[in-house]
């Protein structure tokens, strides 16, 4: 019997275990799998679950375009390659060759969420699919997250959601919801913190986890992980941190990772004598207040080799003990000629520096992030889903 004889339940059972990258070129096997694999959301809902999640690692370099970077953990000499870029039409030029310029970029769920400080307007983007929705904001500037909420009752639908908070009001939240198509104002839940910048904030399960600053009175400064609940649209209780929550200074590196889109892993440097340490949570337990425990992975000391600054952007594997993250190095002082660096540090403290192969003037700041590729389709009110190139379609295995 040929797989196109198959009855179409058994089918749908054998590609749901397929990768997603894998299952993406599959789609051009026939019409009815194309359709499947591009269309179906309650197939995506279920390869989702049963397919083994893969873990790629992409890169925000200064020319404000994202590349995908291939990172080699095995042997005692691990090692990174740049590789090739992905491409982002931008829909208000007629040129199909201009490219959105990112300047952040946040992933949740198999999508990203691409952002510019100079316009108005910002991409929720599934490369694997090439699915893009395009959203006006209130203002330039700002910082946005993108989680879900989930109808238990439904299938355990998701409803994706995007909030945001303006660097230079401390006034309001806002909430974007996909399903509606429009922005709402969250009164009465922005806590007495000043909250980061992408780099302190993660999407682990639908939810947002923030680092977070205040200024108590007989204190001083006081440093915070909160977490905003995409369901109930509130800030729940702070979640507690590995070591002492009284902040030195707001020059701390302190900033927020995924572990395989399963964990929190958080940077914790005091100041540039100090180790650099990598916590990673041993679980998150969403029905108690305060149950989440962490591990101490690595304790580095980089200097001289490598000075993590405030807006470092970081990933860990856990089982292999690496580190990598991005760098930005002044030649002289001079911004001019400094380059972009990824770095990949074992706990052996040895540093591997991968050049980024992208020398600009001037541009945005690095970043690297974990990527799990998924068919996830972008929710959308009535309007018919729009769709790019996807790098993985142009050569096998980059």
């Amino acid at each position: 019997m040929t797989i196109p004889n198959l009855p179409k339940d058994l089918v749908e059972e054998i590609l749901s275990f397929v990768p997603a990258t894998y299952l993406k070129r599959l789609s051009s096997t026939c019409k009815p799998w194309n359709r499947l694999i591009h269309n179906d959301k309650r197939f995506a809902r279920k390869h989702f679950d049963n397919a083994a999640k893969e873990f790629l690692v992409f890169m925000l370099r200064k020319n404000f375009r994202i590349c995908r970077i291939s990172v080699n953990l095995h042997g005692a000499d691990p090692s990174a390659e740049v590789k090739c870029e992905l491409t982002l039409p931008d829909p208000y030029f007629k040129n199909s060759a201009d490219q959105f310029k990112i300047d952040r970029v946040f992933h949740c769920d198999g999508l990203l969420l691409c952002t510019s400080q100079l316009e108005r307007r910002m991409v929720v983007w599934n490369p694997l699919t090439g699915e893009t929705k395009w959203i006006q904001t209130r203002e330039h500037g700002g910082t946005f997250v993108l989680g879900y909420s989930q109808d238990k009752n439904k299938s355990c639908k998701k409803s994706y959601k995007i909030m945001g908070f303006y660097d230079r009001s401390s006034e309001f939240l806002e909430v974007y919801d996909l399903n509606s198509d429009s922005w709402r104002v969250l009164d009465g839940i922005r806590p007495e913190w000043y909250l980061g910048c992408a780099y302190r904030c993660a999407s682990l399960k639908g939810n947002a986890y923030m680092l977070a600053i205040a200024i108590t009175e007989g204190v001083g400064l006081t440093l915070s992980l909160l977490k905003y609940d995409f369901s109930t649209e509130k800030n729940v209780p702070v979640v507690p941190l590995p070591f002492p929550s009284h902040a030195h200074s707001f020059s701390e590196a302190n900033c927020l990772s995924v572990v395989r889109g399963e964990k929190l892993s958080l940077l914790y440097r005091r100041d540039e004598r100090s180790k650099t340490e990598i916590w990673v949570t041993n679980k998150i337990d969403e029905t108690i207040e305060g149950a989440v425990s962490w591990t101490k992975v690595l304790a580095l000391d980089l200097s001289p080799h490598l000075q993590i600054s405030l807006t470092s952007n970081f990933l860990v594997d856990e089982e292999k003990k690496v580190f990598m993250c991005c760098v930005r190095l002044r030649e002289d002082g001079d911004e001019d000629k400094s380059k972009d660096k990824v770095y990949v540090v074992g706990e052996d403290n040895n540093v591997k520096e991968i050049d980024s192969g992208v020398n600009a003037s001037s541009g945005c700041w690095p970043t690297i992030l974990g990527y799990v590729p998924s068919l996830v389709q972008i929710e959308r009110a009535g309007a018919k889903r729009k769709r790019g190139d996807f790098f993985f379609d142009r050569k096998r295995g980059d």
